[in-house]
């Protein structure tokens, strides 16, 4: 099973077998065990300046994101619960679900934190995953998270690798 973890003041994972979601809810609340785990933060900071090597990559490709400085908090919390994931076990990957909604087109343009948004995107993930109508952003994010993990595994998936830091996403040509 593959797990996405949206790291926040209260993170939330959802839990993935194929295309069916075992498991929605608070990560400290989760019993159910799994193998891969992508994380939606920042699980390393820059060597130097603002970005890391992988995310300028990410830039390049038209990707934008927040460098690890900017959510010091959220990174510092990832990285505290990959190492927490990796001593049971778990293989661990940084992930970003936009780069990941950019890359599959699944609504790339709306805003996520409107209702209106959130259900273009999950429209457009139900080609990927039988979900429901979910009502929380942080929630459709851990779900895109382990879809990223899921196309990694399934041969579909890419490391963006730098000397600072690393970001799986889904192969741009799908």
């Amino acid at each position: 099973m593959i797990a996405g973890i949206d790291v926040g003041k209260v993170s939330y994972i959802a839990v993935i077998e194929g295309r069916k979601i075992v498991y929605v809810g608070t990560l400290e609340n989760c019993d159910v065990e799994f193998e891969f785990a992508g994380i939606d933060a920042p699980l390393s900071f820059p060597k130097e300046g603002y970005f890391r090597e992988c995310e300028r990559k990410l830039h390049r490709m038209g990707i934008r994101l927040l460098p690890p400085k900017f959510i010091e908090r959220i990174a510092l919390k990832g990285i505290e619960i990959a190492e927490g994931l990796k001593k049971k076990g778990v293989v661990v990957y940084e992930v970003y679900p936009y780069a990941t909604r950019v890359l599959l087109n699944i609504a790339p343009k709306v805003d996520k934190k409107k209702a209106e948004g959130r259900l273009a995107i999950l429209s457009d993930l139900r080609r990927f995953i039988d979900v429901e109508d979910v009502d929380d952003h942080n929630i459709i994010d851990a779900i895109i998270s382990a879809l990223t993990v899921r196309l990694h595994i399934e041969g579909e998936g890419e490391i963006v690798e730098g000397r600072d830091g690393a970001i799986l996403i889904p192969k741009p040509q799908l």
